[in-house]
């Protein structure tokens, strides 16, 4: 073997060595005095080496932080203390565009990846954006992955245009997050927002999450992905998708075993989307609401609802769902649909509504949507 050569794998050889000495555990605040600390997220996260795990002590923390490198946050715990808070600092929040043109104020803004965080709790009470931007708790720029996992995010509320966590890709580069066993609750607007274009692809998961009381809750338009076993309350739409931005939709997305109480819609579908044992109650206008692109909704139950699933004259796979105790089980079906479907308490199965009288059908979203400001 030749000089170099060896003089190539022993660099090679010393880099892997070093990496786990440098990728270490770093603490914020005071309660891990083993642990090299800083003061603020803020100061960790932008010192540690790459891949570091910051670990962050029960407390408040005013702060706009800023991940770009990949690592984990976590809260902990310290004594009888379980809460690593982030709310908005004295100074308000520095408001950022995203590679759609939309103005964002982000309490975390991660720009990197993979950035994983955990137990940590983000608070949007007394901010002072006013309508300006949308306040978002924990916003994944273009080029970034990771997990959001155990997070609370809450009281955000910005005339109507606020998520809780907020995932996007502009780029090239294929990005996946996923968001799971979180809790969203008084978001004036939606808990999850998802957003990509027909060049780019984020692969997005949302799993095991409880939402509650936001307008549209969940915001999907970045094709692929999956959302499985969600509890979602309140609000105006539990679940709207549609395309990507500027395009169609780039790849299928699952809507399976959630939970949707006390809307007007439970699931809105505008393409690419496979609904399969969802469990919608109290839908006061549709259980599910079909905007066309050969969507397939099947083994669904739907409980107390004026429609259980609105056609609007599309062609969608429809079989094997439930629905009980509706007004109309199937509402403006094609003559020609013969999918076979249980009715329980339904006042009228089934209208062949698609002639000139219909009612038109509601239009797709073109971007995130704002809910009415309280």
């Amino acid at each position: 073997m030749s000089r170099l050569r060896v003089l190539f794998f022993l660099a090679i050889g010393l880099l892997l060595a070093a990496h786990p000495m440098l990728a270490a555990t770093y603490a914020v605040g005071t309660c891990k005095p083993s642990l090299p600390s800083y003061t603020t997220i803020s100061a960790a996260v932008g010192a540690v080496p790459p891949f570091s795990t910051v670990e962050v002590c029960p407390g408040t923390y005013s702060e706009q932080v800023m991940i770009a490198q990949p690592l984990t946050l976590k809260g902990i715990s310290s004594g009888n203390a379980g809460q690593a808070v982030v709310t908005v600092p004295g100074s308000g929040l520095i408001v950022v565009t995203d590679g759609f043109g939309i103005s964002i104020a982000p309490q975390v803004h991660v720009t990197a990846g993979p950035v994983n965080i955990s137990d940590i709790t983000v608070d949007g009470t007394g901010n002072t954006v006013g309508g300006s931007a949308w306040l978002v708790g924990i916003f994944y720029d273009s080029n970034s992955s990771g997990t959001v996992n155990e997070v609370t995010v809450r009281n955000l509320s910005d005339s109507g245009i606020t998520g809780g966590v907020w995932a996007e890709n502009t780029n090239a580069t294929s990005e996946s997050v996923t968001i799971e066993n979180s809790n969203f609750h008084d978001i004036d607007n939606s808990a999850v927002i998802t957003l990509s274009n027909p060049a780019s692809t984020l692969s997005a998961a949302v799993k095991g999450n409880t939402m509650q009381g936001g307008y549209y809750q969940v915001q999907w338009q970045s094709g692929a992905g999956s959302l499985t076993a969600n509890v979602i309350n309140g609000g105006y739409e539990a679940i709207v998708v549609s395309a990507p931005l500027s395009g169609p939709a780039i790849g299928p997305l699952t809507v399976s075993g959630n939970t949707t109480a006390n809307q007007s819609y439970g699931i809105v579908a505008y393409g690419g989307v496979t609904a399969t044992s969802n469990k919608i109650s109290n839908a006061s206008v549709a259980g599910i609401y079909e905007g066309g692109g050969g969507n397939t909704y099947k083994g669904n139950a739907i409980t107390k609802t004026s429609v259980g699933i609105e056609f609007n004259c599309n062609t969608p796979t429809v079989t094997s769902n439930t629905i009980n105790d509706a007004t109309t089980g199937l509402n403006d079906v094609p003559a020609s649909f013969s999918g076979a479907n249980g009715f329980d308490n339904v006042v009228t199965l089934r209208t062949d509504g698609c002639g000139s009288a219909r009612t038109l059908p509601k239009a797709p979203p073109s971007g995130p949507m704002r809910a009415p400001a309280h």
